[in-house]
């Protein structure tokens, strides 16, 4: 089927011998090139042929319509039309991998069946850069046909057949492929995984196929999506080692805190700010630290489970070899520092809690010894710590981290010159203790002891997550309970060996406002002295019946994970929960329930039971924002459990598509599309950059963090 337009128009050579998908194809192509001709052809012959007499600027090939023989034709495309670009149509299934993979040579790979309006988008895109270099985003045309695109092209095809590469210095390499996987690859010296990940380095040469070659053995097992994607992640880390050899060593950061949130959450951040970090929990372990690792700079928690911060930096001034180390201090406590301020000369800065991440890299570049023989002026040398004052110490706006059991006393302006940074004025409560997220007055509950000891970690979800303090609890393999405070009686969540067990509440009208029908038969007098007993234990109420036989095991066990979930998932909405986990043994009621098999398919279930009106303001998301993998997102999602409309929902995930064009692909309302994407965000399974945020969304997003790969070009 041929379209004739004027002769200025763009040409596009389409082979495809699926009528529906052509007529497809066609409509698509329409609206993303509406002036341009259109050569729709149905067999390779075909195409073979109308190429020679036309000079197409794209082409769109069916790999399927010619089983590993698309590949020659791309070859001969090569010569005869440089400068044109290839979409590649597979109904071979790409997963997230495509990302890494699919962009990273010459041509481009679209799978089916096709989402319209990534086909579209592709299309604008490649004719548009065709015309306009300085816009380029797409790697190269087809003559600069690559080493990745062979291989995803033979494995795509299913192709059993081996290819020779010629190396720009005349080095021979081949690989074998077998059914559509790489087998066994070999180059001088090398062969394996070895052996191909050479061939991925090299830059230019010549391919062509093997037709008589003998057989081979079997070296490579890996699929070829992951094989190829550590190859280009080796070739990328091969070309930055000499920039980071030519860069001096990062600086060393020892961190000293007996909380294992505040140490997770600083140790992350400097590490991001390319500091090596190592941490410490007491006294003992910093000043044994500091013997072996000798840090650059050390940020000090001034209160710790055996001695004081000042007891450290005298200790640390004793000894010869690390009376030099520069010492920051971490705490709220102002006054008590003052005086330790005059004590120990290697204190020289201090840094108030609640405090942000940009706040914590900038008191460190501030306080960072510099390596040159002159230091930069303002910066005290490692050799003679200074002492701080008062106008060396930003002061953070927005808190992103506050430790429960240090807010100090307040500072008033009466005190002269101050040497630390008093705390900022916000609306964090006083009080140092769970307490402080009493319900409001016209409510009677206040924790009491037993609820508000010494807490193994604590947080406020203003500045930490909830799902922070389950992975803490799974991947610290915790057992013992994480109690929640907010405007309403406390929630506790008992956990076991870093499972869930379930969730519960000493409110019971609060845990199950409503018999359900499986009480019916039970008597009331018997329901009710359950709820008491729930009242004062926490005990639910359907483990209390179930133990005294008034209703079956099994549907008092669903009951309890029912409630106890739905509980829990108003904690997600709400505006401000303060918690605080304390380990030890359980309560005997607890050994009723098994432990869920993962932290984050227990917290999904309760993200399903949170609806639309409830996540009021936090329902809205900026259209144009891009939601992207976190760094172990990808990971996670794939030992969940999804739902079907979960795992069409995560599969857009790309870092490029925006909340509304994921929206627009799956057809959902964005009512639905918002809380389907509260859920991943709630999890920290994804993060949403703005659209215009493509620096970050590079950096952030899990398939977008491989740079170009230099491949094979003649």
């Amino acid at each position: 089927m041929k379209q004739k337009k004027s002769k200025k128009s763009t040409r596009i050579l389409v082979l495809e011998p699926d009528e529906q998908l052509a007529s497809a194809i066609m409509s698509s192509l329409q609206e993303a090139a509406p002036d341009a001709l259109v050569e729709m052809t149905h067999s390779l012959e075909e195409a073979q042929q109308l190429a020679l007499g036309v000079k197409p600027e794209l082409f769109v090939l069916d790999v399927d319509a010619a089983p590993d023989l698309g590949q020659d034709f791309l070859y001969d495309l090569r010569t005869s039309h440089p400068n044109a670009r290839a979409i590649i149509l597979t109904g071979v299934h790409l997963p997230e991998q495509r990302e890494q993979v699919a962009g990273l040579g010459a041509i481009h790979f679209l799978e089916k069946p096709l989402v319209q309006w990534d086909f579209v988008d592709l299309v604008e895109h490649l004719l548009r850069s065709a015309k306009d270099k300085t816009a380029e985003n797409f790697q190269g045309t087809l003559r600069d046909l690559q080493f990745t695109d062979i291989i995803q092209l033979k494995c795509l095809s299913g192709a059993t057949a081996v290819v020779e590469f010629i190396g720009p210095s005349g080095e021979k390499a081949r690989v074998f492929f077998e059914k559509g996987q790489v087998r066994h690859a070999t180059a001088p010296g090398r062969q394996g995984i070895a052996a191909f990940n050479q061939i991925v380095r090299w830059k230019g040469g010549t391919i062509s196929e093997v037709t008589d070659a003998p057989s081979s053995p079997r070296t490579i097992d890996m699929d070829w999506q992951h094989l190829l994607v550590e190859a280009v992640r080796g070739v990328d880390e091969a070309e930055a080692a000499p920039a980071r050899e030519s860069r001096q060593e990062n600086p060393k950061i020892l961190v000293v805190d007996d909380s294992l949130m505040l140490l997770s959450f600083v140790k992350e951040a400097l590490i991001n700010a390319n500091y090596d970090v190592t941490t410490a929990s007491t006294g003992e372990e910093a000043v044994r630290a500091a013997q072996t690792g000798m840090p650059d700079l050390i940020l000090l928690d001034f209160i710790l489970p055996d001695v004081k911060g000042d007891e450290v930096c005298r200790r640390l001034l004793e000894n010869p070899g690390t009376a030099a180390i520069p010492v920051v201090y971490m705490s709220g406590y102002g006054a008590e520092l003052q005086a330790s301020r005059s004590e120990n000369s290697n204190v020289i800065g201090f840094l108030n809690k609640p405090f942000t991440s940009d706040l914590l890299i900038q008191t460190v570049e501030t306080h960072m010894p510099r390596k040159s023989e002159e230091p930069e002026p303002n910066q005290p040398s490692v050799a003679e710590p200074t002492p701080a004052t008062e106008a060396d110490f930003p002061v953070e706006q927005e808190p992103a981290y506050r430790e429960v059991s240090e807010v100090g006393p307040e500072i008033t302006q009466a005190q002269e010159t101050p040497w630390w940074t008093p705390a900022p004025e916000t609306d964090m409560p006083p009080a140092a203790t769970p307490a402080a997220f009493e319900p409001a007055a016209e409510q009677s509950y206040v924790p009491d002891e037993s609820l508000t000891g010494d807490a193994y970690f604590c947080g406020d979800t203003r500045f930490f997550s909830l799902n922070r303090a389950l992975q803490i609890i799974a991947t610290q393999k915790l057992t013992g309970t994480l109690r929640f405070f907010w405007d309403k009686q406390p929630v506790e969540l008992l956990t076991q060996n870093g499972q869930v067990l379930f969730a519960t509440s000493r409110d019971p009208e609060m845990y199950c406002p409503e018999a359900p029908v499986t009480l019916s038969n039970v008597d009331p007098d018997r329901i009710a002295a359950a709820r008491a007993q729930q009242q004062e234990t926490g005990c639910p109420l359907f483990v209390t019946l179930a133990q005294e036989d008034l209703i079956l095991h099994e549907p008092a066990m669903q009951l309890t994970q029912h409630h106890g979930q739905k509980l829990f998932a108003e904690l997600w909405s709400a505006p401000c929960v303060r918690f605080s986990f304390h380990q030890g043994a359980l309560p005997d009621f607890a050994t009723a329930l098994p432990g869920e098999l993962d932290v984050d398919q227990w917290a999904l279930a309760t993200l399903r039971l949170v609806q639309f009106p409830q996540l009021g303001d936090r329902a809205y998301y900026d259209p144009t924002s891009v939601p992207a993998y976190t760094r172990d997102g990808f990971e996670r999602v794939q030992n969940l459990r999804l739902t079907v409309a979960e795992a069409q929902f995560a599969s857009q995930f790309n870092g490029v598509r925006s909340v509304q064009q994921v929206a627009k692909n799956l057809r959902l309302d964005l009512k639905f599309a918002s809380v389907t994407l509260f859920r991943f965000l709630a999890l920290e399974i994804v993060e949403c950059w703005p659209g215009s945020s493509a620096t970050g969304q590079e950096k952030k997003g899990i398939f977008q963090r491989l740079g170009q790969v230099v491949g094979l070009g003649e």
